[in-house]
């Protein structure tokens, strides 16, 4: 079948859509999936770089591509009764290298949920790694009570635009960091404030917060310590040997100050998403879909580290 691989590890230019892929094989509690589109996600590129290879990532090589999709239902295992033949569904591999960017995607039943029914396809494939991301990230390690402020750093991107409208679905006074061509497009989101980081870093912002959200991993909870309250919360993407050891206290039930959020693909949190979707409280904003012919391209959008919303990519094959 048809995937998305790159033979090497290197540039955007490693990518290849091949027709020889292997067609993957059903389990009890698997589905198959048709897949429509799929979207393109930061650690797409570090896998796709070698990143990981010698701890997460192990996989050999060739590898197929990507992370999170959505599709039709072609085939349910014997234990699934959820799905069925036809279903229109979104989800993310809990795989740590991905593998899903194929023709027809294979997934635990607990990775995958019924798409929103007031979004395409294309669009839907835009949701589920990024938009559970920040789900976790606010939810599980923030632990913020309705009222209390946080402050989302790359409040413009594919998580932080999810972020900021889950922030506020949950009742949150929320401060966004964004560049200037961003900041009109963050208040649309339903941020009270936006920062312009090019006026004000995020660590000079002279407010006390909650919780801080560093999407992208820049910096850490002392550079916020004059900002966050006593008990508030950092939380960073970016597994680093002080945001693991962070994460790692935090697991220990030591000190739960700074976090790293580590996203895990759950039917219940893509049902919760679905439901704010369908409610008018969460939408996602693709800022280009391209062919899976010109994958390369989308995946250096990704490297320019400018891309407002997401990346999508169609595979021509629902």
């Amino acid at each position: 079948m048809k995937a998305l691989v790159y033979r090497r590890f290197g540039a955007a230019d490693v990518l290849e859509w091949v027709d020889d892929w292997p067609y993957p094989q059903l389990s009890a509690d698997s589905v198959l999936v048709r897949t429509v589109a799929g979207s393109v996600n930061p650690k797409d590129v570090l896998v796709r770089k070698g990143k990981f290879r010698h701890s997460f990532a192990r996989d050999s090589l060739p590898r197929a591509s990507g992370l999170d999709v959505a599709g039709r239902v072609v085939a349910v295992g014997d234990n699934v009764t959820e799905f069925s033949v036809g279903d229109a569904v979104f989800g993310m591999t809990n795989h740590f290298s991905g593998g899903v960017h194929v023709e027809v995607a294979r997934f635990d039943r607990g990775e995958v949920q019924h798409a929103p029914t007031n979004l395409s396809l294309e669009m839907a494939a835009a949701v589920p790694l990024a938009a559970q991301t920040a789900l976790q990230a606010i939810r599980d390690c923030c632990a913020p009570s309705e009222g209390q402020r946080i402050l989302i750093n790359g409040a413009s991107g594919g998580v932080g635009h999810y972020a900021v409208q889950i922030a506020k679905a949950m009742g949150l006074e929320v401060h966004g960091v964004c560049g200037p061509r961003n900041i009109d497009f963050v208040k649309s989101l339903g941020a009270d404030v936006v920062h312009d980081y090019s006026r004000q870093p995020a660590v000079k912002i002279g407010s006390r917060f909650d919780a801080v959200f560093d999407v992208f991993g820049k910096f850490t909870r002392s550079m916020f310590s004059g900002q966050l309250t006593p008990r508030g919360v950092y939380v960073s993407t970016v597994p680093k040997p002080r945001t693991l050891a962070g994460e790692l206290v935090a697991r220990l039930g030591l000190n739960k100050t700074s976090r790293l959020v580590q996203v895990r693909s759950d039917a219940r949190d893509l049902l919760q998403l679905k439901q704010w979707i369908e409610q008018g409280l969460l939408r996602p904003h693709v800022q280009k879909t391209y062919p899976v012919t010109e994958a390369a391209d989308a995946h250096r959008q990704i490297e320019s580290r400018h891309t407002v919303g997401k990346v999508c990519l169609t595979f021509g094959t629902g």
